[in-house]
């Protein structure tokens, strides 16, 4: 499952499961900015480590 590909409706129904997979995020998505703790579940993600601000 990518978290990219959710529609509106679908993060509503898992919202509790989808808490587990972005907590403590690691990737953010370069597309969407939606952020996971596993890059397999963004579709085009970067570690946020990698980031300078």
């Amino acid at each position: 499952m990518e978290l990219c590909k959710l529609k509106k409706d679908e993060i509503k129904e898992r919202l509790p499961k989808l808490v587990a997979l972005v907590a403590n995020g690691q990737y953010i998505c370069r597309k969407c900015v939606r952020v996971a703790n596993d890059k397999k579940l963004l579709c085009k993600p970067i570690e946020l480590k990698r980031i300078k601000g």
